[in-house]
């Protein structure tokens, strides 16, 4: 497995220190082994979980910039793609935030296991969590199918002023409608980098968003009303 993981790495234009090859591989089995119990990916092959969930984690790694030393994950699931950056990056902190509990237990056993020193969880929503974390990250992450309008409500408060958000989406299709959003929240697309995985071809898409000034101070709204009422 550790040859075929540095196979897409190199095919991928990756480089990474045989030690945290070596904690990544820790990582996949003990998702491969807990995902046995408790549904943490419908990725069951583990060459496969390499690719589609580590490696396409990984290609953050040619957006994130070396004075950004601070990240949230929102949504972080089994861990994708915050805990993988926080291997690559020990020199960085990060906060990976699931509601799900057994899923941030899982984060634990791992983070424990690996001694990382550079990550904290929780399990609080996110409307909670924002009371102590406003305005405190230089990068939130968030990769998922949620709409980017009603994501950007969530992730953009978080943000230092300057900061950015870099959603990983599978298609296009939503950035016109955000427009408002972006606009309300003193946000901008600044970019949008295209990536395809090394072996199955599927694309990739990471968005670069600033955050141009201060969020308004109603943002977040109350839990369930982004969905119902996007901006």
């Amino acid at each position: 497995m550790k040859e075929y993981f540095i196979n897409l790495l190199n095919l991928s234009e990756i480089k990474m220190d045989e030690d945290k090859i070596d904690n990544m591989l820790s990582y996949l089995y003990l998702l491969a082994g807990k995902n046995k119990v408790m549904n943490l990916t419908a990725i069951r092959d583990e060459k496969d979980m390499l690719e589609k969930h580590f490696i396409d984690a990984l290609l953050l790694t040619k957006v994130i910039k070396d004075d950004e030393k601070t990240f949230i994950d929102l949504g972080t699931g089994a861990g994708f793609p915050g805990l993988v950056l926080a291997i690559f990056y020990p020199e960085k902190q990060f906060l990976l935030v699931d509601s799900v509990k057994k899923k941030v237990a899982f984060l634990d056993e791992v983070i424990e296991k690996l001694n990382l020193k550079n990550v904290k969880t929780s399990t609080e929503r996110a409307e909670e969590i924002i009371k102590k974390y406003r305005e405190k990250f230089d990068v939130a992450l968030c990769r998922g199918v949620a709409n980017l309008r009603i994501i950007l409500e969530y992730m953009i408060p978080f943000l230092k002023v300057n900061g950015r958000f870099l959603p990983q989406k599978l298609n296009l299709n939503e950035l016109e409608e955000s427009n408002n959003a972006l606009n309300v929240l003193h946000s901008s697309i600044d970019n949008i980098h295209k990536f395809n995985l090394p072996i199955s071809k599927d694309e990739r898409i990471v968005l670069e968003i600033s955050k141009n000034k201060k969020t308004p101070s109603m943002y977040p709204r109350a839990v369930g009303i982004p969905s119902k009422k996007p901006i």
